[in-house]
């Protein structure tokens, strides 16, 4: 790997100065930029991200955006960019995942080998062994795997991934076309992408010896329903709020588009639910919602 606009690394990233440096950081530490591309997608970052790129990382490319890109559209304008570099397998990179050294060759190669998606596996910073990697469909949604599915295994197959450290090659996106901005703009984009390449025969790869540290994300996004510090209000405004997975735009057209009428019964049930959990949490003691979650 030595023709460095042939892998490109898109990192995603808006007002995390510091965490977008511990990134870059450690880009450095592990030898990329001798042989691969970073091209950062800064979406309108008010905090002196760029500033800092180009002070302490100028090696990386920054590509601007103006704050609406959210996830998938900075994913999509960094692959852009690498297509027009020239780049025939570009990596996901969240800032906030730390790569082992070898970690993204080791995806590369996997992703080069079988012509599909590979991913790594990502440790949290809490003692996690696995914050995030990716796994299959319960039913018409998305069930992660454990620690105890990866044991003993190197290469293990599953049906989405979670877009932290992804390797995707040029054979996948000519066929799947680039992220869709446009109906899945943040959560779950990464598992609808990974996913529809699955639905069309493409592999999709966890690989486990590629590693990385990330810290789990414990925002409002990703509590459970039950969770006390929900009230039934943030329920019902979470339908229309972009980075709660629970979206409505965004989980409409995910269960649609891959499971037509299938995800449509889901949608309804799931719909159901979250009308009778919020009319529950406005009479029901918080205390009782966490004994539940237990």
């Amino acid at each position: 790997m030595t023709d460095s606009t042939k892998v490109q690394i898109v990192i995603p990233v808006h007002n995390r100065r510091e965490i977008t440096r511990g990134c870059l950081d450690r880009l450095v530490e592990v030898g990329i930029p001798r042989w691969a591309g970073v091209i950062v997608v800064d979406d309108g970052s008010t905090d002196g991200t760029g500033d800092m790129i180009r002070c302490l990382h100028a090696w990386a490319r920054v590509v601007k955006g103006d704050g609406s890109l959210w996830w998938t559209g900075a994913i999509e304008a960094g692959m852009r960019a690498a297509i027009e570099a020239g780049a025939d397998c570009i990596v996901w990179l969240n800032d906030d995942s730390l790569p082992d050294l070898g970690a993204i060759e080791t995806v590369v190669e996997g992703a080069r080998s079988s012509q599909g998606i590979c991913g790594g596996v990502c440790r949290g910073t809490d003692g996690n062994p696995v914050a995030y990697a990716g796994g299959l469909m319960k039913g018409t949604w998305p069930k992660a795997l454990q620690v105890q599915d990866l044991e003993g295994k190197r290469e293990i197959d599953v049906t989405w991934l979670h877009g932290n450290l992804v390797a995707i090659p040029e054979a996948v996106w000519r066929r799947c076309g680039l992220p869709d901005a446009r109906h899945m703009p943040h959560t779950l984009a990464d598992i609808s992408y990974t996913h529809g390449a699955h639905q069309i025969g493409i592999p999709v790869q966890i690989l486990t010896q590629a590693k990385a540290l990330a810290a789990a994300n414990d925002s409002a996004s990703y509590w459970s329903w039950l969770d006390p510090r929900l009230s039934g209000g943030d329920l019902l405004r979470g339908l229309w709020q972009l980075k709660v997975w629970w979206y409505a735009p965004g989980i409409i057209w995910f269960q649609l588009h891959h499971f037509g009428a299938r995800g449509a019964v889901s949608l309804g049930i799931l719909l159901a639910k979250l009308l009778l959990l919020a009319a529950a949490k406005a009479v029901t003691p918080a205390r009782w919602l966490q004994g539940l979650k237990k």
